[in-house]
């Protein structure tokens, strides 16, 4: 099992890369001031939410490394319909934003909803890059959960698509990445600095 798992998923390092990508195009875009504390807590909060989605599978640090993961994993995976089920959906998606939403309401003080809300922004980015990724994966993602049908990019045989620790994942996705993330800073790095200003 653990075999077939790291075959058919993408990896937590291209994950974060895919979500750090997006998150510096999203800036780019939409350039804003976060000053160096925030600017920080938003790349890690980007990073976090890239992993976020994975935390339904029985493999996740967060459970293999604390006390009473194994049980908190099976009660998470319970919930969430086990790996790739709900935390890979539409129907989760929303419930997280709508979640953490909620928490910065009820738990944060007014003065501080900016930031929470760039916070919760940054994570998001990472969390929806996630099952976007995974779409393009041998297994594909059940976008419409609870509806048992996998959304496959490109459509077609499983060899067009991209396996976990493959030539293709660790040379060609990270590769490109790279690329991408080099031209998007390039000509744009007095911007990004701006970001931690």
């Amino acid at each position: 099992m653990g075999y077939t798992y790291i075959l058919r998923n993408m990896t937590g390092t291209t994950h974060q890369m895919i979500a750090l990508t997006t998150a510096f195009w999203v800036l780019l875009s939409y350039p804003v001031s976060l000053g160096p504390i925030l600017a920080i807590i938003a790349i890690f909060a980007v990073m976090i939410g890239a992993l976020t989605p994975d935390l339904d599978q029985p493999t996740a640090n967060l459970f293999r490394r604390t006390l009473g993961g194994k049980a908190a994993h099976k009660l998470f995976s319970a919930v969430s319909g086990g790996h790739r089920h709900f935390t890979h959906s539409i129907l989760g998606i929303g419930a997280v934003a709508l979640l953490f939403h909620w928490i910065i309401f009820q738990f944060i003080q007014p003065a501080f909803h900016p930031q929470a809300f760039i916070i919760l922004f940054a994570f998001m980015i990472g969390y929806i890059s996630h099952p976007i990724a995974d779409t393009l994966t041998d297994q594909g993602v059940p976008w419409l959960w609870p509806l048992h049908w996998n959304i496959k990019i490109p459509p077609g045989p499983e060899e067009l698509r991209v396996t976990t620790g493959s030539f293709v994942e660790l040379f060609l996705v990270r590769g490109a990445l790279v690329v991408v993330a080099f031209l998007l800073l390039s000509g744009h790095w007095q911007m990004l600095i701006g970001l931690f200003k």
